[in-house]
């Protein structure tokens, strides 16, 4: 059971206490997985310390740990309902699990309440009538009411359990941040730092912490001992200075009352209320994340990158701080990486920045046109009556047709959309040469993979890393982007495809031990591996099992995006699904026409989509529910960005969920038949809400054996439009 109380640093603060006795442990539950043991705590390469900025605090350490651990124990000053909107996601497996949590937090109350009362009784009367009247205050608000029935409901079924800490100190409060992870193996990381329990302290502000896991050293068990017994201490109200509070029967009764009786019934609510919310007509405001990701943008002297993932708004962002600039007087150019994100990009400003003029350079646009008007477009003297933004591509941009017109100076912002894209040598050459007051990147994924030189000069380019940095689960949590479930097929290759792969693999390996370079992309080992990735990216069963999917899985109206690796594979699928008599449509860069309309046409009566490459990055497509991958390159990048773009809100239809569908291929023996696909299905399984596909992951990747000495990422990868 849970209230929650509007208070200090706008954070709300919860105090709930269950029926059990004080220090009773949940039994633990049997390690899961036919054939392999579950994974644990010890399996998540945990670091010795981590901080905003560098890392994602919710996707990299709190979410791992809460997925599995059995036994949550924490220590803050204050506590908000809006973390557990992550419920839903990561928590939910945790209750599913028999989890409990106990949490120790300070009441809402302000010095001056302190100094008035001098008994602890009297402290502890008060602070009880103030938690019963915010909670009635709180249930009169329609958009708090989801996530307190939430807490409600976590109390009611012996979830979670929350007690109050007071200071002797009349000035003071209870300001402790320690936490402990316990999973059912007894293994144990605590952490101690800033971050308090809420959704500002994990997601927004800069925080760091330092982490101690129980099997690492001696050293770090005593650690991880010294804190059990700290909370211990606490939670039994031994600690010197400190006293600890139950809410009393009256509050108890009230959180009763308004708990629902179906624990998913309640999470779903929560989910519901957010997308709801997140679809209403509000006139794009900018939501807190990207407001303070600007003001950061500011303070850095209007340099750095925006790190969101998909659906996150970072488009709407940039061109909030291209408002910000032009008025100032500045000019904008924005580089995309294509035509689609070009259109994309002209329109987003048109409906944000209505009298903005706006100059197409490339993907199509007429060169005359551009050339004679780019050396007015980009001179200072904007303002809000007279506001200039050339939109342009990466291609473009780094002409010297463009660059000999260009206005370049302090009075500069390049905004790069996709901004990994333009680190490739030509286009990063030649930002590098380019004179600019303001730099702005954009990407879900910044760092190019297998690129450290390219990542750090981009860096270098467009300055650090802006916070809060925005990844899948703060996206998840925040209602931008919708809960999804995780559907694994598994196939097997061919008795000849096992042949050809074995064969190749014994080629690469001796290339490797005779001093062959993976580095050289001319080379003959590199045909190689090119040839053996084909075998896979082609099996032969993936466009049966994919159409027998379809066929089974498609309902009327539903908006299905399916993933092929190439025009030969798109064609055999769709020829498969039009014989089954589902509306399959095709979509690829080579296409002449009708790109538009098979969106348009999707979005309007549903149907299914059959692509390749060119729908990986940035293309708008909100309207998806389920996607189907067959093929993919070990590039982390591309499987994020298939992932996000099938959890894209769409406002005005009845998406409140997806489903990705991913094929892959498994050994003889049950295994992954590489490594790359495993890493894969383990990232996509790691926010979704559905544990069985998380347990038969385990399974299969507990039979895994890598057949490869080399790097398991070396894939071939296509250029995309």
């Amino acid at each position: 059971m849970a209230y929650v109380v509007s208070g200090v640093e706008g954070c709300d603060h919860l105090g709930i206490r269950r029926a059990r006795s004080v220090g009773e442990r949940p039994a633990r539950a049997e390690p899961s997985g036919e054939g392999g043991a579950a994974l644990a705590l010890r399996d998540l390469g945990l670091r010795p310390a981590y901080r905003s900025g560098r890392d994602m605090l919710l996707d990299d350490f709190y979410v791992p740990c809460l997925q599995e651990a059995v036994l949550y124990d924490r220590a803050v000053g204050y506590f908000s309902s809006t973390l557990y909107h992550v419920v839903a996601l990561a928590f939910s497996d945790f209750v599913r699990r028999d989890g409990r949590m106990r949490l120790i937090c300070s009441p809402a109350l302000a010095p001056e309440d302190f100094a008035t009362m001098k008994e602890a009784d009297e402290i502890g009367r008060y602070a009880q009538s103030t938690i019963r009247a915010d909670l009635q205050m709180l249930l009169t608000r329609p958009e708090a009411v989801p996530a307190t029935r939430l807490l409600a409901t976590l109390i009611a079924n012996e979830i979670i359990d929350v007690r109050i800490a007071f200071t002797d100190n009349p000035s003071g409060i209870f300001h402790d941040k320690l936490g402990i992870f316990e999973d059912t193996e007894g293994k144990r990381v605590s952490f101690v730092g800033s971050a308090n329990e809420t959704w500002r302290a994990w997601g927004l502000n800069h925080e760091s912490f330092e982490v101690f896991c129980s099997w690492k050293n001696e050293p770090e068990l005593l650690r991880t001992r010294d804190h059990v017994d700290n909370f211990r201490r606490l939670w039994r109200s031994q600690e010197p200075g400190v006293r600890i509070s139950h809410l009393d029967q009256v509050t108890r009764e009230q959180l009763v009352a308004i708990a629902d009786d179906d624990l998913d019934h309640a999470i779903n609510a929560v989910r519901s209320h957010q997308l709801s919310r997140r679809a209403q007509p509000t006139g794009r405001p900018l939501m807190d994340h990207q407001r303070l990701v600007l003001e950061d943008w500011e303070a850095k002297g209007h340099h750095g990158i925006v790190n969101f993932a998909t659906g996150a708004g970072k488009t709407l962002t940039a061109i909030a701080g291209v408002k910000r600039w032009t008025s100032g007087g500045g000019a904008t150019v924005i580089l995309t990486p294509g035509r689609d994100l070009h259109a994309q990009w002209i329109r987003e400003i048109e409906m944000e920045l209505p009298d903005a003029q706006i100059l197409p350079a490339g993907a199509g646009s007429d060169k005359a046109d551009w050339q004679r008007l780019l050396p007015i477009f980009s001179a200072p003297g904007n303002s809000a009556e007279h506001r200039r933004v050339v939109v342009t591509t990466n291609h473009t941009f780094a002409s010297d047709d463009f660059q000999r017109r260009l206005k370049s100076g302090d009075h500069l912002l390049i905004v790069a959309d996709e901004m990994h894209r333009a680190g490739s040598p030509r286009v990063l050459n030649v930002l590098e040469q380019t004179m600019c007051g303001a730099t702005l990147g954009l990407s879900a994924t910044f760092r190019r993979q297998f690129d450290e030189d390219g990542t750090n000069r981009l860096m270098d380019f467009f300055g650090p890393v802006l916070m809060p940095v925005i990844g899948l689960a703060e996206a998840l949590m925040l209602g931008l982007l919708v809960p999804y479930d995780y559907r694994l097929h598994e196939l097997r290759l061919d008795d000849d495809e096992i042949e050809q792969y074995e064969n190749l693999t014994k080629r690469i390996g001796q290339m490797v031990s005779q001093g062959a370079s993976v580095n050289d992309a001319s080379s003959p080992l590199q045909m190689l591996l090119i040839r053996r990735a084909r075998i896979l990216k082609q099996a032969r069963g993936k466009v049966p099992m994919a159409a027998d999917i379809l066929q089974r899985e498609y309902q009327d109206g539903d908006r299905w995006l399916v993933y092929c690796d190439d025009v030969k594979q798109m064609k055999a699928l769709t020829k498969e699904c039009l014989a089954a008599g589902l509306p399959a449509l095709e979509f690829y860069s080579e296409m002449t026409s009708g790109r538009d309309e098979v969106i348009r046409s999707l979005g309007k009566y549903g149907g299914i989509v059959i692509a390749i490459r060119c729908l990986d990055e940035g293309i708008d497509i909100p309207v998806t529910d389920h996607a189907l991958i067959l093929a993919s390159s070990t590039v982390e990048r591309e499987y994020i960005q298939r992932r996000g773009r099938v959890l894209r809100q769409a406002p005005g239809t009845n998406k409140v969920s997806a489903e990705v569908h991913d094929l892959m291929l498994v050994d003889q023996i049950g295994g992954a038949l590489t490594k790359s696909e495993a890493v894969r299905a383990l990232e996509f399984v790691r926010l979704a809400r559905n544990s069985a596909a998380r347990e038969r992951l385990k399974v299969i990747v507990s039979l895994s054996q890598d057949p490869v000495t080399l790097p398991d990422w070396i894939d071939y990868e296509e250029e995309s439009d």
